[in-house]
C-alpha cells in the first residue's frame, strides 16, 4: 500500500512533468495561437495541483522531492527531437495526450494501491485524474 507521503510525492511529480511538458512543447513556438492557449490553461491546473500537493506534504512535515533533473532532461530532449520532425499542431496534441493518458493511467494505479487514510488526499488524486482528463477532451480538438 501507498502511504500518505508517497501519494503526495507522486501527485506533485505527475504535476512538475506535466508543467515541464506543457513548457517544452510551447517553447517550439509553433503550434499556433489556439493551441498555446489551451497549453497555457493545463499549465495553470498543473501549477494548482502542485502547489497543493507540495502545502499539503510539508504539513504533514515532509520533504519535498522533485522529479530528478535527469528524467526532465529526457523528456526535454524526446519532446524536442519529435517536435524536430513535425511541429504542427496535430502532431503537438497528439504529443500531449500520450503524456496525459500516461498520467491517467499510472495516477489511476496509483490511487488503488493507495491506502485512502487521508480523503483530502484522495481528493487530490482523483482532482488530477480529472484535469488529466479534461486535457485529453481539449487536446483531442487540435488533432
Amino acid at each position: 500500500m501507498i502511504n500518505d507521503a508517497e501519494m503526495l510525492t507522486y501527485i506533485l511529480q505527475s504535476a512538475e512533468m506535466g508543467c515541464q511538458g506543457v513548457k517544452d512543447v510551447r517553447k517550439s513556438n509553433q503550434c499556433g495561437v489556439a493551441l498555446d492557449s489551451v497549453l497555457c490553461g493545463q499549465m495553470v491546473r498543473y501549477g494548482k495541483i502542485y502547489s497543493t500537493a507540495g502545502s499539503m506534504l510539508r504539513n504533514l512535515g515532509e520533504d519535498v522531492h522533485h522529479v530528478s533533473p535527469i528524467a526532465k532532461t529526457m523528456a526535454k530532449m524526446s519532446a524536442v527531437r519529435d517536435l524536430r520532425r513535425d511541429p504542427s499542431a496535430p502532431h503537438v496534441a497528439e504529443m500531449m495526450i500520450k503524456g496525459n493518458t500516461m498520467g491517467v493511467n499510472k495516477m489511476a494505479q496509483h490511487l488503488r494501491n493507495y491506502d485512502r487514510t487521508d480523503p483530502n488526499i484522495t481528493l487530490l488524486a482523483k482532482k488530477m485524474l480529472d484535469v488529466e482528463q479534461e486535457h485529453i477532451n481539449e487536446l483531442k480538438a487540435f488533432l
